[in-house]
């Protein structure tokens, strides 16, 4: 066989394989889309620590985002980096599993890969509304706003009566913050779902999270 046609057909069966290898692969993200309890293997790629949340990264075949989570002692257990977690759908926000130990997220910080899961509305592309806040807490990366948000609820996202909106510690956002008000826009596409704004300032919103207890510490023995 001249090696010319040896070539291109270990070429078209490598291209045949890598095309099975998608499907495969495409066939199993919409089962697992289509299934309200299905649940998938992620790893933990980082954990940060702000106030009462942890912000945790995760990687997988079917799950690729970033959750917010309360920083207690189960989901410090669960979430730690390069751990293999079994990530389920349950909730709102879905629940991480390891060692039989259960971590409960409380939030979302990918917020376009979530808005994208969700079947797309009819309706204004880019609807505004009043948000009413206050600031909750800031560290150097993040700033997170307590109030109203009431187009939280256009992800399937609850109580946008009083939610927790978490903003990246720069720019405009740092305005912003200091104020009581502002709009919130939500947009059906593109890479930024929601944005916070007024006449002169405008801040992308990272993720949104229920309001949590912050943890008390553990008493220091004499």
């Amino acid at each position: 066989m001249p090696r010319r046609i040896a070539v291109g057909i270990l070429t078209a069966v490598a291209l045949a394989a890598s095309g099975c290898e998608s499907l495969k692969h495409t066939g199993e993200k919409v089962l697992y889309d289509a299934n309200p309890v299905g649940s998938a293997d992620v790893v933990v790629l980082g954990v940060s620590r702000h106030g009462p949340y942890l912000l945790v990264s995760l990687a997988g075949s079917l799950v690729d985002m970033r959750f917010l989570a309360p920083a207690t002692e189960a989901c410090l257990q669960v979430l730690t980096p390069e751990a293999h977690v079994s990530y389920g759908k349950s909730g709102v926000f879905g629940r991480f599993r390891r060692d039989g130990a259960i971590c409960d997220p409380v939030g979302i910080a990918s917020l376009a890969a979530w808005r994208d899961r969700q079947p797309r509305r009819v309706g204004r592309p880019v609807p505004r509304a009043p948000a009413y806040y206050t600031l909750l807490q800031q560290d150097p990366e993040l700033i997170f706003l307590r109030g109203r948000f009431p187009l939280a609820s256009r992800v399937n996202i609850p109580a946008g009566y009083d939610i927790v909106a978490v903003l990246p510690n720069s720019g405009a956002c740092v305005g912003l913050a200091e104020r009581t008000d502002a709009s919130l826009e939500f947009r059906v596409a593109g890479p930024e779902p929601f944005v916070l704004l007024n006449d002169e300032q405008l801040c992308p919103v990272l993720g949104f999270a229920m309001p949590v207890a912050t943890p008390v510490a553990a008493p220091v023995a004499p």
